[in-house]
């Protein structure tokens, strides 16, 4: 929609990395403007969750004026063209419009629009009943008082709830997902000696210079140091919530998120280490105070010798994309190169290919974009805009690849973010391949349907020369595919692809994953890890299995030199 710049910079939020706006909804029901109604996202600690108005079955229209759902629609003597009009108008001046197709009409209806209506000033008092209301209001990114004028915003809702489908579309994928992995073989990984919490990893990374995997813990905040075989070597206590991890010789730097949970209190942090933790090398505090933080990597990005701190400050309604100066003397300052929140994982490369290091980075949010900032030199960037999705695409991660051989990067990019509010399974979440331009846009050549995909590396697994991609989904379709919680895409040329998964996949609900040469012997490896309580509800039966056998974290040894030998 269009609003004031103020309120601008969040818009339709989803999921583990975006999430809940608003205990208080306002939900413009027929006769009864501005009744407030609950969300059912996990409620804050201490704030009762409330009812949504009930749900209306699944049936055809009972009553004129009724959609396909059996939602009723608002009486207006406007056609749906007018309000598709005004969508095009309003929505776009923030984001993308999104197409009615993209959600059922339910989830319009109880879910989405409500949500958009508070950032559009309606009932601006709701705000109060968040725990955070004091950030939300002192943001300034929420309109005082409506925007657009209501009878605008009922044709608005009228065309998207009418327009949507009455059920989600599906999903598209038609080849089934082989059970079993030929270049893997599988090694479960085990809690620490005296950890008895469920699992709880949000970070999984391979450090194949000195054969180790590292593995976050969010309950307990710590930083496990386990050896090539997945054994316990040290643990270190963060005090905040692991993420990220990037090492540079002689340096690693750790990205916390402080609130796992969608949150607004700036209490991330970015922390560096003189040597690895179990030499019990000195660590400190870089950088705190931050939004909720999901990447921080070491670069020389002015060309001074020194390195610099690049910082994903996701955050939730408040967030930004920044470099921070190395002055030396342990002293940083930050120059904001996005306003916005979002901002998930960056990688430093050549994009136009001139001999600087150019940002690229993926962005969630309101935004849901690749966007490019190319080096002009001294510490100068101009945005380039890679590609741009739908606001409720839910971006999650991206990797980088060559896969024309042309030497421009090429991106292969999940989206699967579902976890703000009850809503279907959707259809276009998944993996996609964008090919890079010289013009430094991307074009996708390549969607492979995979529900809530959340993370997908690509490398040349089994080394015949065509990379490979592995995926994993922290929100599967756990009635129709369970098997689809962890991927790999095996390379058949051309863009076509072949899936498959490890019969023990249903061990872990799969939040992360990382590649690398762990054992030393040539190939990659994998590591997934596994975050059992997450905001959308699982099978009993899993849930169970998950809090009883207790596996953070697996190890996909890779047996391809074993079986091609020396």
């Amino acid at each position: 929609m269009n609003v004031p710049s103020a309120a601008r910079r969040s818009g339709s939020a989803r999921g583990i990395l975006s999430g809940g706006l608003a205990l208080a909804l306002l939900t413009v029901w027929p006769g009864v403007i501005g009744r407030i109604a609950h969300a059912e996202t996990p409620p804050a600690a201490g704030v009762p969750a409330q009812p949504l108005p009930p749900r209306v079955p699944q049936a055809e229209p009972a009553v004129p004026g009724a959609s396909a759902a059996g939602i009723p629609l608002f009486a207006a003597a406007d056609p749906l063209a007018r309000g598709r009009e005004l969508a095009r108008q309003h929505c776009q001046g923030c984001h993308l419009q999104p197409d009615p197709d993209q959600l059922d009409q339910a989830t319009w209806y109880s879910q989405t629009l409500p949500r958009m209506s508070i950032r559009l000033g309606f009932m601006p008092q709701s705000i109060e009943g968040h725990p955070e209301a004091d950030l939300l209001k002192a943001s300034g990114r929420f309109a005082s008082s409506p925007f657009v004028p209501l009878e605008d915003w009922k044709a608005i809702t009228n065309y998207y709830v009418a327009s949507a489908p009455a059920r989600a579309l599906p999903q598209g994928r038609t080849q089934p997902i082989r059970v079993g992995l030929k270049s893997f073989r599988v090694e479960l990984g085990t809690l620490a000696p005296g950890v008895t919490n469920a699992p709880e990893t949000t970070l999984v990374h391979i450090d194949p210079p000195n054969r180790r995997l590292m593995v976050g813990d969010g309950v307990r905040k710590t930083l496990e140091v386990r050896g090539a075989d997945g054994g316990l070597r040290h643990t270190q206590s963060i005090g905040n919530v692991p993420v990220g991890l990037s090492f540079t010789p002689g340096m690693a730097v750790l990205a916390s998120i402080g609130s796992f949970m969608p949150s607004d209190r700036p209490v991330a942090d970015v922390r560096r280490w003189s040597a690895a933790p179990e030499a019990g090398g000195s660590s400190s505090i870089v950088l705190t105070n931050l939004p909720r933080v999901t990447q921080a990597t070491l670069e020389d990005l002015n060309g001074d010798g020194r390195q610099d701190l690049l910082v994903c400050a996701f955050g939730n309604t408040m967030g930004r994309f920044s470099w921070h100066e190395n002055q030396g003397g342990g002293r940083f300052v930050e120059h904001v190169l996005l306003d916005k929140p979002g901002a998930i994982a960056a990688r430093v490369l050549d994009f136009n290919q001139d001999g600087r290091p150019d940002i690229g980075v993926l962005v969630a949010q309101e935004t849901e974009s690749f966007l490019v900032f190319l080096n002009e030199g001294g510490g100068r960037f101009n945005l380039k805009v890679g590609f741009q999705q739908s606001p409720l695409f839910g971006h999650t991660s991206f990797d980088v690849a060559d896969f024309d051989g042309d030497g421009r990067p090429d991106l292969v990019v999940t989206n699967g973010d579902n976890g703000e509010y009850p809503s279907p399974t959707k259809r276009y979440h998944g993996i996609r391949i964008y090919m890079g331009r010289p013009d430094v846009t991307f074009r996708e050549v390549f969607f492979y349907p995979l529900n809530g995909a959340f993370k997908a590396v690509v490398r040349d697994f089994d080394g015949d020369g065509h990379p490979e991609i592995a995926a994993v989904s922290f929100f599967p379709d756990y009635a129709k595919s369970p098997e689809e919680g962890f991927v790999c895409l095996e390379n058949r040329g051309n863009f076509r692809f072949a899936a498959a998964t490890f019969e023990q996949s249903l061990k872990g609900r799969w939040l992360t994953l990382d590649s690398g040469d762990l054992d030393g012997d040539g190939d990659e490896d994998l590591a997934l890890g596994s975050h059992v309580h997450g905001p959308t509800p699982v099978p009993d039966r899993l849930q169970t299995d998950w809090e009883r056998e207790h596996v953070p974290f697996v190890i996909l040894r890779n047996t391809t030199v074993d079986r091609k030998g020396p």
